[in-house]
């Protein structure tokens, strides 16, 4: 007989469930900006602490081949560093930090050949950006499967 005044509270209710959908959403886009930013701060310090302090300037033409083995090892770690940071921030099994990260390479890849910016023929630094996206998704695969944060 009163189901008119029910039905008020319950639009109360249903804004206040929005609301919470709507933050979660937010949140979770916020969320997986920052980790694609740590991401991709983390893989230009880390390439750049590998290519420029531990080699003194990697490059295919001036360095050896040792040096260019560990190079391009320690742009792989890079690689790796960075996507498990950027998996542990979302904790959940969201990719699109990654994916974000992997076209930045790949942008990078193309602005390197552009401006004609290269250290080596375009297969080395083509490789190079190979054993960063792999150390990535390796990273982020290592995340998963060995979490540091309990998922609910």
């Amino acid at each position: 007989m009163f189901s008119g005044f029910r039905s008020v509270g319950h639009v109360g209710e249903s804004r206040k469930r929005w609301a919470v959908i709507l933050m979660a959403r937010r949140t979770k886009i916020l969320i997986t900006l920052i980790a694609s930013l740590v991401g991709i701060f983390s893989l230009w310090l880390y390439t750049t602490l590998v290519q420029e302090v531990l080699i003194d300037g990697l490059s295919y033409c001036a360095s050896s081949w040792s040096e260019l083995l560990l190079g391009t090892l320690g742009i792989f770690v890079a690689g790796l560093v960075g996507g498990f940071m950027a998996s542990l921030i979302v904790v959940r099994s969201n990719f699109l930090p990654h994916i974000l990260m992997s076209t930045f390479v790949v942008g990078k890849l193309f602005f390197v050949v552009l401006c004609d910016a290269m250290s080596g023929p375009l297969w080395y630094e083509t490789g190079l950006g190979i054993a960063l996206m792999m150390g990535l998704w390796s990273g982020c695969l290592a995340a998963h499967k060995f979490p540091l944060a309990p998922v609910g």
